[in-house]
């Protein structure tokens, strides 16, 4: 077994001496961080505070996100469908744009069958769903009490837009983005109260009304600007 330790493996003998990676205040259980030395293992990594919870961000907690990212490089890339769903969700939830679109990739063209089930023998549907979901955790994420638009773009998607992302405090948000950067946003309230926008290392707070929309534009020059 090989455990890791802010960011460090080591060996450890299971279950006696296995090792957690805890968070303040966050029982061990709940934040496991530890893999098997074969790093082509198909599961994914024990990292339920990454993905799907919010407690392991590159935002708010960098030196856990570090951590992780050991964990993730040291089991590979190699999956079936459903697990690549779920590692190309954790890679998008590290904000790497480029990984999580490689893996995007393999899921759609070595985990995806002709009628769009992945490969996971005999077939099933995990993969498809985990597929969409990364795709929107590349474009916004809001697990971490804020709404972050385009967290983990790639580089090969340099022009494009997405609408009606649901957004934790009943939000709904339209993205567009040309040569990669933020070109305006569009957020409609479904149930009033205060709404954080983060974009690279702007942020913008406001009120919202039910029922309301909110126009946010970006100007390198001037950050985030609600119109």
């Amino acid at each position: 077994m090989i455990c890791v330790l802010s960011s460090v493996l080591f060996p450890c003998n299971f279950p006696h001496d296995l090792k957690f990676l805890s968070v303040p205040d966050v029982p061990h259980e709940r934040c496991p961080l530890y893999i098997l030395p074969d790093n082509q293992e198909k599961l994914p990594p024990g990292l339920p505070d990454l993905h799907p919870g919010h407690t392991v961000s590159p935002v708010t907690t960098p030196e856990l996100a570090k951590a992780a990212k050991v964990v993730l490089v040291h089991r590979g890339d190699g999956a079936t469908g459903w697990s690549m769903g779920w590692k190309l969700n954790q890679w998008a939830r590290l904000q790497d744009g480029n990984h999580a679109y490689t893996l995007f990739g393999n899921l759609l063209k070595n985990g995806t069958m002709d009628n769009l089930w992945d490969t996971h023998p005999p077939f099933q549907i995990d993969g498809n769903f985990g597929g969409t979901a990364g795709i929107t955790e590349m474009l916004l994420q809001s697990h971490m009490g804020f709404i972050q638009l385009l967290p983990a773009l790639p580089d090969a998607w340099k022009d494009g837009s997405i609408s009606g992302i649901c957004a934790k405090g009943n939000f709904e948000v339209d993205v567009i983005w040309e040569n990669h950067q933020l070109k305006e946003a569009v957020v409609r309230s479904n149930a009033g109260g205060d709404c954080v926008i983060k974009y690279a290392d702007q942020t913008i707070s406001f009120k919202t009304v039910k029922g309301r929309s909110y126009q946010i534009g970006y100007d390198a020059a001037k950050g985030l600007i609600k119109k």
